[in-house]
C-alpha cells in the first residue's frame, strides 16, 4: 500500500531498488535517519530499527539508522576523552577534599571520584577490555572475560562521578519515572549531568546536517532509553526545526497512551509525532505524508500535534503487520563489529504475538486496543531470510526476538534446518509444552537450538493456576530436562509477589530453583509488576488488587502502584531474595547484561560450551580460592611444600589513596549526617574495578611486596609487625576481588 502511493506520486522501480531521485532533487542524501538513544545493548543490535528501513527501502525511500549507545561509547572511551574524564574527576576530588565536611550525597560522589583514581593508573585499560570482548580467543578465557566486563563497568562508574548525580552504567540510566518532573527530565540537556550531550553535538547533529532529511526517528524501548529520547528529541526540534521528529518504540507505546493531551503537550516539544505499537506500515505512511507535504490526518498508529490548530489527534485503531509480508531487516547502516562480543549475533523476528495469550501479568496489549495475535514468518520464507542475512553479515548466530514460538511451528522449523542441511545457531523463548519432548529437543539441538528462556513463573502450582499459565509444575520441571539433556542451555525466569503469593508459595520457587540444579544454565527472578495492557490491570479486582494509581506517578509512565490485601510484603520478598542469594555460588556468574542472561549475546555465546558452562566456571573459580585458601591455612600449623611454592602477582594495577573522609561508610539510615574531614588521613587501596579498600600499614607493606616473583613464604617473613592470619586473609581478600592471582595452584 505504501510502495503503490510513492509510486503514484512519481518514483520509479529504480528508486525502490536505493536509488532516492527525490532526495537528491531535494539536495537530501536520505529521507529519513533512524536513531536508537542510549543506553543500549552492547553487544549487538536491535531489530526494530532495521525492519522499519527495509519496510521503508522497498516503500522506495533512502532510510539510514545508528545505534548511539554502542556509537557512543566508542566515542566515549577514545584515549583523549577518558584522559579528560580523569582529570575532571581529579579536579571535583580535590574540591570536594577541601571542604571540612560532606554530606550524605558529597560523601556518595566522593566515594565514585576515588574509586576513578584506579583508572588513572592505566587508562588504556578500558579500550583493551572492549578488544578482549571482541577477540575469540580471550573472550572464552572466563578470567579475562571477566576482568574485562568489570573494566567496562568501571568506565561508567567514571562517567558517573563526572556527571554525578546521574548513574550511568552500560545497561541503565535514570528513567523519566525517576526523574519525576519534565523539568527533570530536560535537566539532562546539560552536559554536566547527561554524558552524552558532548556526542550528540559532534557527532550525531553534524551527521543529520550532512544528511539534511526530511524525518528523523527516535526509538525508546526501554524505560533507561526514556530521558536519552526526549532529551535528543528536543535538541534536534531546537537545531533542526524544519525536520519532522517522530517518537516510537515499546516503552513509549504503552506511555502515551496512559497520557491526556495537557500531558501528552510536554512530549511535543520534544517530537512531531508519536507512532504507537509495531512501525513498519505506519512509518512508511508517515514519510509518505511528510516528503510529499501532505497532511498527516489518518496515519495508522500515530499520535500527532496538528501545530496549526494545537490540537492532539490521535488515531483510532491499532494495526499490526503480518510479518509473512515484511522483509527481512536491513542491519547494512551499522557496525557490527563494533559490538563487545567476538562475533555478530543477529537479531530476527520469526514470530510476532503469542500463541498462549492469558498470562495474567502479560503486557499483551497497547492501551484498550486488542491483543496482538499471534502470527509466524513461513517456515520457507524464514530459511531463505536467514541464509541471505547469514551471507550478508557473515554470521551464522540467530537471537529469535519474540514472544513465544509454538512447539509445531518448530517442530517444523527443525526438521526444515536439517533436510535443507543449514547450519544455523539461535535461541528463542518458549513456553514449557509437553509437547518438547526428548525426541524433539534432540531434533531442534541438532537444527541448532543453543538456548531457550522459559518462563516457569513459579514452583507454586496455586500461583500458576491464578496466573493463568496453563501448564504444571511438574511439566516445567520435565521440559527443562528435556532441553538440558539434549545439550540446549536453560534460562528460567520466574516472579515474586504475585496478589495472593504468600511467602510459602514463594519459597516453593526457591526451592524449584534448588532442586534443579541439573536442568537450569541460568535463572531470573523479578518483581511483579502490573503493567498497563495485562488482565491484572484490566480486570484489578478478579485479582484481588484493590487499587492501582498513577498518582505518585507525574508524569503517567506505565510503572503504576498497585495495592492489594493479599499481596506479599516487603519483608517476605526481601527474605525470599536473601533465600535466592544462598544459590548464587551455583548460577551467578555476572549480572546483567554479560554472560548469562539471554537478553544479551554473551550468554547465548557461552552457551556454545555447554549448558552447565557457568556452573563449571563457578566451581572452577571457587576451587582454585578453596586451594589457596587450604594451602594458606595449612600452613599456619604444620607448613606445606606448595606454600613455598606459590607465588602471587598483580592482575590489576593499584595504587594507594589517602583520604580525609571515610570512604564508603555511609550508610542508608544517616542519609542526612554530614562527614567531617579527619586530621589522620586513611589508606585505601584503589584499583581500576574494585570500590577503595581500606588498608593497614602492614597490608600496604605485603602487598607492596607482591611483584610476581617472591613466593608468599618470602613476603610474610618481612611483615613481622602484622600477624600472619590477618595477612593470609588480606590476601585472601585481595585474591577474592581479583586484586591478585596465585601462580602454583
Amino acid at each position: 500500500m505504501c510502495t503503490k502511493r510513492y509510486r503514484e506520486s512519481g518514483k520509479t522501480e529504480s528508486t525502490e531498488r536505493g536509488a532516492s531521485p527525490g532526495a537528491e532533487r531535494e539536495g537530501r542524501k536520505v529521507h529519513a535517519i533512524l536513531l536508537q538513544p542510549p543506553p543500549g545493548d552492547l553487544t549487538g543490535p536491535y531489530p526494530a530499527l532495521a525492519y522499519l528501513k527495509a519496510s521503508a527501502s522497498r516503500a522506495g525511500f533512502a532510510v539510514s539508522i545508528k545505534d548511539l549507545g554502542i556509537e557512543a561509547l566508542g566515542f566515549l572511551t577514545e584515549r583523549g576523552r577518558i584522559d579528560c574524564l580523569l582529570r575532571k574527576a581529579g579536579s571535583l576530588r580535590k574540591e570536594l577534599e577541601g571542604k571540612s565536611t560532606l554530606n550524605s550525597a558529597e560523601l556518595h560522589r566522593y566515594t565514585l571520584l576515588v574509586s576513578a583514581v584506579g583508572l588513572e593508573q592505566s587508562p588504556d585499560l578500558v579500550r583493551d577490555s572492549m578488544a578482549v570482548l571482541k577477540n575469540r580467543e580471550k573472550f572464552y578465557d572466563y578470567r579475562r572475560y571477566k576482568k574485562a566486563c568489570l573494566l567496562v563497568e568501571a568506565f561508567y562508574r567514571l562517567l558517573s562521578a563526572v556527571h554525578f548525580p546521574t548513574r550511568v552504567t552500560s545497561s541503565e540510566y535514570p528513567t523519566v519515572r525517576e526523574s519525576g518532573s519534565f523539568e527533570n527530565v530536560m535537566a539532562h540537556c546539560a552536559r554536566e549531568v547527561n554524558p552524552y550531550i558532548e556526542y550528540y553535538e559532534e557527532v550525531v547533529f553534524p551527521y543529520i546536517a550532512a544528511k539534511n532529511p526530511r524525518v528523523v526517528g527516535i526509538s525508546m524501548v526501554f524505560p533507561s532509553q526514556s530521558v536519552q529520547a526526549l532529551v535528543l528529541g528536543r535538541m534536534l526540534k531546537q537545531r533542526f526545526p524544519e525536520v519532522h521528529v517522530v517518537l516510537g518504540g515499546a516503552y513509549l507505546s504503552q506511555w502515551v497512551l496512559l497520557m491526556n493531551d495537557a500531558r501528552l503537550a510536554g512530549v511535543f516539544t520534544c517530537a512531531d509525532s508519536v507512532v504507537c505499537g509495531e512501525g513498519e506500515g505506519p512509518f512508511c505512511e508517515l514519510l509518505d505524508r511528510v516528503v510529499n507535504g501532505r497532511e498527516l490526518q489518518n496515519v495508522s498508529n500515530l499520535i500527532y500535534l496538528d501545530r496549526p490548530s494545537s490540537a492532539i489527534r490521535r488515531f483510532s485503531t491499532l494495526v499490526y503487520a503480518d510479518p509473512a509480508d515484511l522483509p527481512p531487516p536491513d542491519y547494512s547502516d551499522l557496525d557490527l563489529g563494533a559490538y563487545l562480543t567476538p562475533q555478530p549475533v543477529l537479531p530476527y523476528c520469526i514470530s510476532r504475538g503469542c500463541y498462549w495469550g492469558r498470562c495474567a501479568f502479560c503486557q499483551n496489549r497497547y492501551g484498550d486496543h486488542g491483543i496482538r495475535r499471534y502470527q509466524a514468518v513461513p517456515v520457507e520464507k524464514a530459511l531463505a531470510e536467514m541464509s541471505m542475512l547469514a551471507d550478508r553479515y557473515g554470521s551464522n548466530h540467530f537471537n529469535f526476538s519474540n514472544d513465544a514460538i509454538d512447539p509445531g511451528y518448530l517442530k517444523r522449523f527443525s526438521q526444515a534446518l536439517l533436510d535443507k542441511g543449514l547450519k544455523f545457531i539461535w535461541n528463542t523463548d518458549l513456553r514449557a509444552e509437553k509437547a518438547f519432548t526428548e525426541e524433539l529437543c534432540r531434533q531442534m539441538a541438532l537444527a541448532g537450538l543453543n538456548c531457550v528462556a522459559i518462563g516457569f513463573e513459579s514452583g507454586c502450582q496455586k500461583t500458576l493456576d491464578a496466573m493463568d499459565k496453563g501448564y504444571e509444575v511438574q511439566t516445567v520441571r520435565q521440559v527443562m530436562k528435556n532441553f538440558y539433556d539434549a545439550g540446549i542451555a536453560t534460562e528460567a525466569m520466574g516472579i515474586f509477589g504475585f496478589p495472593g503469593e504468600t511467602r510459602e508459595d514463594g519459597e516453593l520457587t526457591v526451592r524449584f530453583i534448588a532442586e534443579n540444579v541439573d536442568r537450569i544454565s541460568y535463572y531470573v527472578i523479578g518483581l511483579l509488576m502490573v503493567l498497563p495492557g495485562s488482565k491484572l490491570y484490566e480486570n484489578p479486582h478478579q485479582y484481588g488488587i484493590s487499587s492501582i494509581s498513577l498518582e505518585q506517578n507525574p508524569l503517567r509512565t506505565p510503572e503504576p502502584v498497585w495495592r492489594s490485601e493479599s499481596r506479599m510484603s516487603a519483608r517476605s520478598v526481601n527474605y525470599l531474595y536473601e533465600r535466592l542469594s544462598s544459590l548464587e555460588d551455583e548460577y551467578a556468574i555476572n549480572d546483567y547484561p554479560y554472560v548469562g542472561a539471554l537478553s544479551t549475546n554473551h550468554g547465548f555465546l557461552y552457551f556454545r560450551l555447554g549448558p552447565d558452562v557457568l556452573k563449571r566456571l563457578r566451581q572452577e573459580e571457587k576451587k582454585r580460592l578453596g586451594r589457596l585458601g587450604a594451602i594458606l591455612g595449612n600452613s599456619l600449623q604444620a607448613g606445606t611444600a606448595k606454600f613455598k611454592l606459590l607465588v602471587p602477582r598483580r592482575n590489576l594495577p593499584c595504587t594507594v589513596y589517602s583520604s580525609p573522609f571515610p570512604v564508603e561508610e555511609g550508610r542508608a539510615d544517616q542519609l542526612e549526617r554530614e562527614w567531617a574531614a579527619s586530621a589522620t588521613m586513611r589508606d585505601y587501596l584503589v584499583d581500576p574495578v574494585n570500590m577503595p579498600i581500606p588498608v593497614s600499614p602492614g597490608q600496604l607493606k605485603l602487598l607492596r611486596r607482591v611483584d610476581g616473583h617472591r613466593n608468599i613464604k618470602a613476603i610474610l617473613a618481612k611483615v613481622p609487625e602484622t600477624g600472619s592470619e590477618q595477612l593470609i586473609s588480606f590476601l585472601l581478600y585481595l585474591a577474592h576481588r581479583g586484586v591478585i592471582v596465585a601462580t602454583g595452584l
